[in-house]
């Protein structure tokens, strides 16, 4: 493992593409932060003109699966099957090697880890979950994030969402979150760059 002595933050975006994208990409842009972008392969479908944009302002994109299963309770085949028709997709815009994955709902087991490690794909989990999904919450997103970085541990993947329902609340925080971040010294990364900074895996 690398220890460059920084602190790293690798912002994650899951269920998009939406709407919503475009408004987070905005953001993104004004405060010149990179970000990863968890693809979903049926918010694709509806929002296929928004992966080119993702691209074009320098994130990077990962698959999140077609159909959001758990993967724990579905088979090798129909695993392969999830994964690969969405890189088939995301290869079609995306100038990149599509090599992260995450697990819907966080759902792995060391079987499905086999399957992905076999096929050179590193699946990707969380360090701080927003909960940004979760509109009963009354608390602020970016309260959850700064409770989230406290401890030892320098480098931390965020996960947010972009897709799957209303997220107003996720762009509005978002801007918050970056700038309370910067203040505390993270520098952002994409995944590839989080994963060679952080691990010295080269994607």
């Amino acid at each position: 493992m690398r220890n460059d002595s920084k602190r790293f933050i690798a912002l994650t975006f899951d269920d998009g593409p939406s709407p919503y994208t475009l408004e987070i990409l905005k953001i993104l842009k004004t405060l010149q932060v990179k970000a990863t972008f968890f693809i979903l392969g049926e918010s694709l479908d509806k929002y296929p003109g928004i992966l080119q944009a993702i691209v074009e302002n320098g994130h990077s994109v990962a698959n999140h699966t077609m159909n959001h299963p758990d993967i724990t309770q579905i088979s090798r085949d129909v695993l392969l099957e999830e994964i690969h028709t969405l890189n088939t997709e995301l290869k079609k815009s995306a100038v990149q090697d599509i090599r992260f994955f995450r697990p819907p709902y966080g759902a792995i087991n060391e079987e499905k880890y086999q399957i992905l490690h076999e096929l050179g794909i590193i699946p990707v989990l969380w360090d701080i979950d927003t909960n940004d999904w979760d509109l009963s919450k009354e608390d602020q997103i970016e309260d959850r994030v700064m409770d989230g970085i406290r401890g030892e541990k320098e480098y931390k993947i965020i996960l947010m969402h972009d897709g799957g329902g209303p997220r107003e609340r996720t762009v509005q925080a978002l801007p918050r979150v970056i700038e309370k971040l910067k203040q505390k010294g993270y520098q952002f990364l994409t995944m590839p760059e989080y994963f060679y900074h952080v691990y010295n895996i080269k994607s």
